[in-house]
């Protein structure tokens, strides 16, 4: 993949190619992951995970569980 050059600007941010926002299906507001691995930035998208099985979640909330434990424990209880 070809990469493209960004400026940073006085405040430390840059602006990610939209090509690049709509290959990985980010949108504004969305999280990324920012980690540094042998000298390199990595921008990934953050996915939360439910608390009670672990898996993503589609929409965030303040609590973090998933439509389907929310499901069974509507059952149980």
């Amino acid at each position: 993949m070809k990469g493209i050059e960004r400026s940073i600007d006085k405040l430390g941010r840059i602006v990610l190619p939209i090509s690049f926002r709509e290959q990985l299906g980010l949108n504004t507001e969305d999280k990324i992951l920012v980690t540094l691995e042998n000298g390199k930035i990595i921008l990934s998208p953050s996915k939360t995970i439910c608390a009670v099985c672990g898996n993503d979640i589609l929409e965030s909330s303040d609590i973090q569980i998933c439509s389907r434990c929310i499901k069974i424990v509507k059952e149980k209880y």
